[in-house]
């Protein structure tokens, strides 16, 4: 017997007494322990690096068009001596995105002594509204007005007092381009503008616009010229594989005399993303040239929002790392270790012999990914982005049609046990459902308490009612994926020695299959809540195994465990609806 602190071993039924800790159970402790130190200094080094761009941020909330919108305010840590007050630049993100995703602009430009805001616009993030709204009383496109209401509402707040009313900005990307262009050439407080790869060129219906006479001239191609834009500066990259680089950031030099800087070679993520330090540099002196008339005055510029970005990804692994160890520790409070008892297994109908064939085994698992796979892919290509939807539902559908089978075949014995009321409660215990919500608790509050504390992949939908039950939707992907891990493709990992074997297979393929998902689906690439859904998958998916070794319960878990997949996935139905995507 495995050695414990203290003196109790084990009652004379066998049990284990709650509180007692087995050698295993004390290096989790430790490593515990170990994870949290690495966090609270992980932490720390965030904090010191955020400090030197910003002190805090506010969040700001405003009417535009009949939506409430949203942004982020940062308070610059610098100060600037050779000028009393501050500029003050809003920022918009790209088509799909919302304002904590990208922290290049607020991260280096509060770094420069600027306010920033970064906007959430119709429809995105936890904005209300929808891209094609048009404001009832002017009849102006409601993303025409939205940097005009944004700093209608920051003239209210008492920081404004601090700001230089003739170094106000505007920078936006992509879409968020597009939006900086409208509001610049119907608002004169705006006087510097960057467009980062903006639509300047299209006809709707098209990128989530309707057809709409109201909305046609307003589009920059129409409503750009010489006299209603200054100080504009255009990054395009000449192979932007979404925007094109002729019909948009010529036409709008063409229109306005603008200066235009022309991006070329390979860029992370590719060349519509524009992810590059000089795109920033340029930027930066672009707005710097015309606020204090010099690009040196304000001092060398340092590009290290990447290490932002590491320090965050850091976090949250170890966030993550300490969920599964507070969970793992937490089931020693809720089960009693059986002497001798085998737990019953989730896994009905499953009847594998001792004899297994283990290349066939193999053979068996590639096989029944590759029909998942094709299953996805076939519906996809069919039906687009509900195809994913089908497949799904496809998949799930036939699981339980086999099922059904195996039940007609099965003696009568076995079918009167499979719905005795002994059965289910052996699989819905109500320690097994508090120990599934608590490990639940422990993954969404973790989680959200970071993303408040640092404004980085904070993901609500702006209807959080509505579109939480919208997310249900997701439901049968989440199970379709839960049955082929747990159901399907365990069952024939018996020719593994050990189950600690069996779940590390499991969670190389749950990366592998879900990583196959994610390139299937990568024409909405553009959904930054889209591709965290699919990460949560897997961290979930993580989670599920670790609990699955205590109750070995499919149902309980996979129900309760959904609450954290179904939060993000609100957030994935609340941009397709801003920006007017249809499911299909």
């Amino acid at each position: 017997m495995a050695s414990r602190k203290q003196s109790t071993v084990m009652d004379e039924t066998g049990y284990m007494i709650i509180g007692e800790l087995t050698h295993k159970d004390q290096k989790s402790l430790k490593n515990l322990l170990l994870f949290i130190i690495l966090l609270i200094i992980s932490l720390s080094i965030l904090q010191f690096n955020k400090e030197i761009s910003y002190n805090h941020y506010e969040r700001v909330q405003f009417e535009s068009s009949g939506a409430r919108l949203y942004a982020n305010l940062y308070y610059p840590s610098k100060t600037l001596d050779f000028q009393e007050k501050r500029p003050l630049v809003i920022y918009c993100h790209g088509i799909g995105s919302k304002r904590d995703f990208d922290l290049r602009i607020p991260v280096e430009f509060t770094k420069r002594g600027f306010y920033i805001a970064a906007l959430d616009y119709q429809g995105h993030g936890e904005s209300g509204g929808n891209i094609n709204n048009i404001d009832p009383i002017t009849g102006i496109p409601a993303l025409a007005q939205d940097c005009s209401k944004l700093l209608d509402k920051l003239e209210t707040l008492p920081f404004y007092s601090d700001v230089n009313l003739t170094q106000i900005g505007l920078i936006g990307h992509s879409l968020g381009g597009m939006v900086v262009l409208m509001n610049q050439a119907l608002d004169s407080r705006f006087k510097v503008i960057v467009g980062l790869a903006p639509l300047v060129n299209f006809e709707p219906p098209r990128y989530g616009f309707a057809y709409n006479e109201d909305l046609i001239d307003y589009i920059p191609i129409n409503l750009l010229n010489k006299e209603n834009t200054e100080n504009l500066l255009i990054i395009h990259h000449i192979d932007d594989e979404i925007l094109d680089f002729n019909e948009n950031a010529l036409k709008a030099q063409e229109l306005t005399n603008c200066s235009l800087i022309t991006m070329k070679g390979f860029m992370i993520g590719g060349a519509h993303q524009l992810f590059s330090d000089r795109v920033l540099i340029k930027s930066i002196n672009w707005f710097e040239s015309h606020f204090f008339n010099s690009e040196t005055l304000n001092g060398h510029i340092n590009i290290t929002f990447y290490w932002n970005y590491i320090l965050i990804i850091v976090n949250l692994v170890l966030l993550f790392v300490t969920v599964i160890y507070l969970t793992s520790l937490s089931s020693k409070l809720f089960f009693k270790k059986e002497k001798g008892v085998e737990k019953s297994s989730s896994y009905d109908f499953e009847t594998l012999t001792t004899d297994i064939n283990k290349k066939r085994q193999i053979l068996k698992v590639f096989l029944l990914i590759g029909v998942f796979l094709g299953n996805w892919v076939l519906f996809e290509r069919f039906f687009g982005l509900p195809g994913v939807l089908y497949a799904s539902l496809n998949m799930v559908g036939l699981y339980y049609l086999v099922k059904f089978l195996s039940y007609l075949k099965a003696s009568k014995a076995e079918r009167r046990r499979i719905f005795s009321l002994k059965y289910i409660k052996n699989h819905f215990k109500f320690k097994y459902l508090i120990f599934i919500m608590v490990s639940t608790v422990y993954l969404i509050a973790i989680y959200m308490m970071f993303s408040f504390y640092y404004p980085f992949s904070f993901i609500w939908p702006s209807n959080f009612a509505v579109h939480f039950i919208l997310g249900y939707l997701a439901f049968p992907i989440f199970m379709s994926i839960e049955l082929l891990f747990r159901k399907i493709i365990y069952p024939q990992l018996n020719f593994l020695k050990s189950k600690s074997s069996k779940n590390r297979v499991i969670l190389i393929t749950t990366i592998l299959v879900l990583i196959s998902l994610m390139f299937l689906t990568k024409r909405l690439s553009y959904f930054p809540s889209l591709l965290f859904t699919f990460i949560i998958f897997v961290l979930v998916i993580i989670q599920n195994t670790k609990i699955f070794e205590n109750i070995k319960c499919f149902y309980p878990v996979v129900f309760i465990s959904f609450t954290i997949i179904q939060i993000f996935f609100a957030a994935v139905i609340s941009n397709a609806i801003g920006i007017s995507l249809t499911i299909s």
